[in-house]
């Protein structure tokens, strides 16, 4: 234990404790740097951003001559672009102070808002002003000009801008720090953060927010999920060393061990890392169990069983793995193994279909823009717990491989009858359809893995089988994530054939007709004193809805709300709704109906209702207050009003999903249809639905047939784009799988290198094959980079370019249809109101109408920028935009007379193009400016984009398996040309004849191969050269020698003769004795020489014998006679009585025998008898 305790100790504790640092950093950061100080820090930011402004406004306020050229219209189009709000950061304005107690607005830098005019005659003061559309800081100056003129220079510095309504378009946020509205809010009751001017006076207030909100910063974020990976690497490390010293099952349990206690923790104590304070955490998104929580819990779950998986999986020895001797228990493991097995295939499969179905996650792949964060965090998901689940099912599959002693469809068969026995004691039937499926794909997937199609139950897989198995994994999530898709759109089209029959559906209307009969002015005037007192309030709304709605309450659910002549409520008890909320739902949401003054409209996609609205006035017309009677059917019925004001927010709906087509029949005929789908103007009595509901193909467009009663018919229509859509999905899955794959090798870089730098760079040294599969992957997705941006932007300018040219052409029909019905009632001179008295509702009239023929929004300015009549007069009422004309297209119309002008203007956040033109008189005046404002710009333009993203991402995809298919070719076939060479020098021999490579390409290979070649011949020169080299040498080392030898014996021999020729000079009388003694030397000298000569000639025929054919008695029988001879020795031999006839060198076989002979003669020196047998 103590050894262990050491070994996770050691280096690896230098890493921990680099995470226990990262973790009370991000502590440190967030509760000392960014946390608790975070208010103080936007308040800081906010009080700094009036102080700038405000200087910038003094020092525009001292450059006189600036303001004498924006009062005398002498500025060019450049500096009106330099002082636009959004380049100065405020909005600034010059009165006319010479012209009485009516200030005239002589410029403007914006048409966000105006002045009060309560405030205008303050000077050298800051104050903060509540306006329509948020809070500013008030600022002005009075001045005199060079030429004498007297003007007032009023400054709007904006600080917050909070509409009449809130929403994604709309947003509640700071004018330059839209982030601090998480963490402080504007108000006027004093705390502990003021906001003072440059004069010293306190604007106003910040206070903390208390809504629930994200609390941890980003950057502590980002700390502590460093400490977290650090941990990771830690811990895997420790797991890895147990494993290597106590076995795979010890460091198993250890990692599960580990992870199993740290979920527990989190999940039991969450207050430790307190992730539900981001969104992602937070169960309205999703959250389908206890386990399963929220998305994050689901994404947390995910990765950490993908790695547990990737241990094992990395680590595991399949070939250990041993079947039983008894059968019955080989049978056993592997039935056990398959109902694990099947379990967990149903459970990934139930995961997968809460994320689409339940969760409120888009997965609408063929809209770019409804996808969200949490789309892409979903398909991160369903990628990690596919890779898990092929790591898990390829363990399993291989464990039963190895024990598996019966045929492999055994294996199949008991799997489908364990997925039958669990699906009929499934509880929950909304699953049993989709797992019926995943049981078939289940057997499939298992016998291709039995089969070994491309090797997926080995291992380790090569790149090939690697995409093969991601091919495989794509398109089956993409055909769950359809079958739930089509099941989810199938029951919202019944929804909305249901809502579409129902709104259709005369008697519903003709109920609220009866009901609203006696809801006119006379009955609410006499009565609605009563509604100002709290109990009489109440006791007369119950009395209206139960005498006037008792045959209406069991179909719906009826409110009244009323409100005074200042739109505040009178006693809506229980009851959320604002005068703002409901007047926008009835103006903008609402449609109209065949009752004056009852609006319906629609909340979501499949939930509508009824409102009704009715201004009541006294006998002398005026207004006294207002009466609201909202109607929802029970079944829709919804206690929350979230009125949008351009945008509702659901896909369903015709207006917001144009790939819809409907159409009402009622008697067989055709009384309500929405976009261009052909249906018949009449239904014969065979093409009615036998059924409530009926789905039918045309050709490529799927219908939905309702029959709502005998002679009510809705039929929906929606182009089948299944295949596109699988298409998509399976590219978006594709490329999830690539990332994670990435990331897979990151981290195993990472933790493999122990974040040496040394290390991590030898891993960044590419073979050849790796470089050429880089850099064609890196191109093609560089290709779709570089296209899509630029494809987008090409989109962008060519639809401005054809909406500006469509906005052109209406304008002009628009200009003269008002130019025609003005002419007898305008005023041509600037300074003088446009319309005559008593003229203006003819002219509003005038607008409406031609609103609703050209369906677009109309406004009306006069010749001083003021807006005069609008046909969507709420804009401006309630103050999201001023009724100033756009500072830029009043200079173009106004001063550079130009027949037309397009602008780009922005509504909180919406973007749009804008286009003007003046309406002149018969000699060219101008005394009006007509203006149309396109909102559905963006959203045209989103979808264009939309379905482009969409086919370059599937083009991609493809380009993409392309691009690694033709890398994979290419890479196999150059490097096999290196294989080659190096096959070929590494058989480089100097003891053989070389080969030469036939190579028939003029490239660069067959450059290498051509000087390869030439090597070849250059070796086997310098091969037989140093051959003939080391022959001369060895002769000349040989001749040296036997000269040496062939020397010994002839300096006794001239000694012997020159020592015998000096004895006969001298006359010695033992001549005859020496002479003995001389002969006697010179013979043995002569026999040396001779046996030199014999070795000599021997050494010479190495490896040339002269083979014959002869009897080897005859050759030992000269031999033997030649021996009997010698004295001193007896020779004995003993020949067979048959021939014994050779194939070899007779003289060889001569010099062996007489060899071995000389030798038994030569070797016993102290025996005179020598026998030799």
């Amino acid at each position: 234990m103590k050894e262990l305790l050491a070994k996770l100790g050691g280096k690896r504790l230098f890493i921990l404790g680099l995470a226990i640092f990262m973790f009370l950093l991000a502590k440190l950061v967030n509760n000392y740097i960014v946390g608790s100080t975070s208010s103080p820090f936007y308040a800081r930011l906010i009080q700094q951003d009036v102080l700038s402004k405000e200087k910038k406004f003094r020092k525009l306020a001292e450059d006189t001559s600036l303001l004498l050229t924006l009062v005398s219209r002498t500025y060019d189009e450049a500096t009106l672009l330099r002082l636009s709000d959004r380049e100065k950061g405020f909005l600034f304005f010059i009165y006319d102070k010479d012209s009485g107690s009516e200030h005239k607005l002589l410029f403007w830098n914006s048409q966000q808002a105006v002045p009060p005019i309560n405030i205008m005659n303050e000077s050298d003061a800051s104050r903060m002003v509540k306006l329509s559309n948020g809070y500013y800081v008030y600022t002005s100056k009075s001045l005199r000009l060079s030429n004498g003129k007297k003007i007032s220079l009023e400054g709007l510095l904006p600080v917050q801008y909070k509409y009449f309504v809130s929403n994604e378009n709309l947003p509640k946020e700071f004018a330059s720090y839209p982030e601090a509205g998480r963490r402080v809010d504007v108000t006027l009751n004093k705390t502990e953060f003021p906001i003072t001017s440059s004069y010293g006076n306190i604007l106003f207030y910040l206070e903390k927010t208390t809504i629930h909100q994200q609390q941890t910063s980003w950057p502590s974020i980002i700390i502590a999920l460093l400490g977290i990976f650090l941990l990771f690497i830690y811990i895997h490390q420790s797991a890895q060393y147990i494993h290597a010293k106590y076995g795979l099952p010890a460091g198993i349990g250890f990692l599960a061990g580990i992870i199993l206690i740290v979920r527990l923790i989190t999940y039991y104590y969450p207050k430790i890392l307190e992730l539900r304070q981001f969104e992602l955490f937070d169960p309205t998104i999703y959250g389908s169990s206890f386990v399963f929580s929220s998305l994050g819990d689901l994404m947390i779950n995910g990765i950490l069983f993908c790695w547990l998986m990737l241990f094992i999986s990395r680590r595991w020895r399949p070939e250990k793995i041993r079947p039983s001797v008894h059968k019955w228990l080989n049978m056993v493991w592997i039935i056990f193994m398959l109902m694990v097995l099947v379990t967990m295939t149903f459970i990934f499969a139930d995961i997968l279909q809460s994320l689409v179905a339940d969760a409120q996650i888009s997965f609408n792949v063929t809209n770019f823009f409804s996808l969200t964060k949490y789309s892409f965090i979903g398909f991160f998901i369903l990628g990690t717990l596919a890779l898990s689940y092929f790591f898990f099912s390829q363990i399993f599959l291989n464990i039963i491989n190895r024990i598996n002693q019966w045929s492999s469809y055994l294996v199949v068969l008991f799997t489908l009858f364990v997925g039958l026995v669990i699906l009929t004691f499934t509880r929950n039937t909304s699953v049993v359809e989709l797992n019926l499926y995943v049981l078939i794909w289940l057997i499939v997937y298992i016998l291709m893995m039995q089969l070994k199609i491309f090797s997926g139950i080995n291992a380790r897989l090569n790149i090939s089988e690697v995409l093969y198995w991601l091919f495989v994994f794509s398109f089956s999530i993409a055909g769950v994530i359809i079958f739930e898709n089509r099941k989810i759109e199938f029951e919202q089209r019944k929804q909305f054939a249901e809502k579409l029959s129902l709104r259709a559906d005369p008697s519903s209307e003709r109920l609220l007709s009866i009901a609203l009969t006696y809801f006119d002015n006379d009955f609410l005037q006499r009565n609605f004193d009563r509604f100002k007192y709290q109990h009489a309030n109440v006791e007369l709304k119950d009395s209206i809805i139960k005498k006037n709605f008792s045959a209406y309450l069991d179909k719906y659910d009826t409110r009244i709300y009323t409100f005074d002549a200042s739109e505040k409520p009178l006693f809506n008890i229980g009851q959320q709704a604002s005068y703002d909320t409901l007047n926008t739902i009835f103006k903008i949401q609402g449609k109209e109906t065949s009752i004056a003054d009852l609006r319906y409209f629609e909340k979501s996609f499949d939930k509508f209702a009824y409102i009704y609205r009715k201004e009541v006035v006294d006998t002398f017309g005026v207004n006294i207050g207002y009466f609201f009677l909202l109607s929802e059917p029970k079944r829709y019925k919804s206690d929350a009003l979230i009125p949008e004001l351009f945008r509702q927010t659901k896909e369903l709906v015709p207006e917001y999903a144009p790939g819809y087509y409907y159409g009402v029949y009622s008697n067989l005929g055709l009384v309500a249809y929405y976009n261009d789908y052909p249906f018949p103007t009449r239904l014969t009595e065979q093409q009615l639905p036998k059924f409530e509901f009926e789905t039918r193909k045309n050709k490529d467009y799927e219908e939905l047939w309702y029959r709502h009663t005998g002679d009510k018919v809705v039929v929906i229509a929606k182009k089948d784009n299944s295949f596109i859509e699988g298409i998509t999905l399976f590219a978006y899955l594709f490329s999830t799988f690539i990332f994670l794959l990435f990331i897979y090798r990151a981290t195993a870089l990472m933790v493999r290198s122990r974040m040496r730098v040394r290390a991590i760079s030898q891993y960044f040294q590419f073979s050849i094959r790796s470089q050429i599969h880089s850099t064609i992957i890196m191109v093609s997705l560089l290709s779709f980079l570089v296209i899509g941006i630029a494809t987008i932007l090409f989109f962008i300018k060519r639809y401005d370019l054809n909406n500006q040219d469509k906005l052109s052409r209406a304008i002009q029909i628009m200009v003269n249809e008002v130019q025609n019905k003005l002419d007898d009632h305008n005023s041509y001179d600037d300074e003088i109101v446009l319309f005559e008295t008593g003229a203006s509702q003819e002219v509003e009239q005038i607008m409406q109408d031609i609103s609703e023929i050209h369906g677009t929004d109309v406004n009306l300015y006069d010749t001083a920028g003021n807006l005069r009549v609008s046909s969507n007069t709420l804009i401006y009422n309630k103050g999201v935009l001023s009724e100033k004309m756009n500072p830029l297209a009043f200079y173009n119309l106004n001063q550079l007379k130009a027949v037309q002008f397009i602008a780009d203007e922005q509504m909180g956040k919406v973007n749009y193009i804008s286009v003007y033109c003046p309406v002149r008189d018969e000699q060219g005046n101008a005394y009006a400016y007509l203006n149309i404002p396109s909102y559905s710009t963006q959203g045209e333009l989103k979808q264009e984009i939309s379905n482009f993203l969409v086919t370059i991402i599937n083009l991609n995809a493809f380009i993409f398996l392309v691009a690694g298919a033709i890398a994979f070719v290419i890479t196999n076939r150059i490097t096999h040309s290196f294989t080659l060479i190096g096959q070929k020098m590494r058989d480089i021999n100097l003891q053989k004849i070389n080969q030469e490579i036939e190579w028939h390409r003029r490239d660069e290979i067959g450059e290498l191969v051509k000087e390869y070649n030439k090597m070849v011949h250059k070796l086997d020169e310098s091969a037989e050269a140093l051959a003939q080299s080391e022959r001369e040498g060895a002769w000349r080392q040989m001749a040296r020698q036997v000269a040496h030898e062939i020397k010994n014996p002839l300096t006794p021999m001239k000694l012997s003769i020159q020592y015998l020729q000096k004895a006969i000079d001298n006359n010695n009388t033992n001549v005859k004795e020496m002479t003995a003694n001389v002969a006697r030397t010179l013979i043995e000298q002569i026999d040396h020489l001779s046996k030199i000569a014999s070795d000599f000639s021997q050494f010479a025929n190495i490896g040339n014998p002269r083979n014959e054919v002869f009897d080897l008695h005859d050759m030992l029988h000269s031999l033997a006679s030649l021996y009997d001879a010698m004295e001193n020795v007896q020779f004995t031999w003993q020949s067979i009585a048959e021939r014994v006839m050779l194939f070899a060198d007779k003289t060889q076989l001569n010099r062996l025998f007489t060899n071995l002979m000389q030798n038994a003669i030569e070797a016993p020196e102290n025996q005179e008898q020598r026998t030799i047998g």
